[in-house]
């Protein structure tokens, strides 16, 4: 089963805000999780804006 991350589930596992998206990703086959390129260039443009 793949799973599809938006970005907010992107940024509660980075950082660290919840335990269980945290156990859950990391329990998870690496090649089971995606994220699409809309979310990609979102978490970039949000860690460009905390530099």
């Amino acid at each position: 089963m793949r799973y599809l991350l938006d970005t907010n589930v992107c940024a509660r596992y980075l950082n660290g805000r919840s335990l269980l998206i945290r156990e859950h990703l990391q329990s998870t086959n690496v090649e089971d999780i995606v994220v699409c390129s809309v979310v990609k260039a979102e978490l970039f443009y949000g860690a460009f804006e905390l530099q």
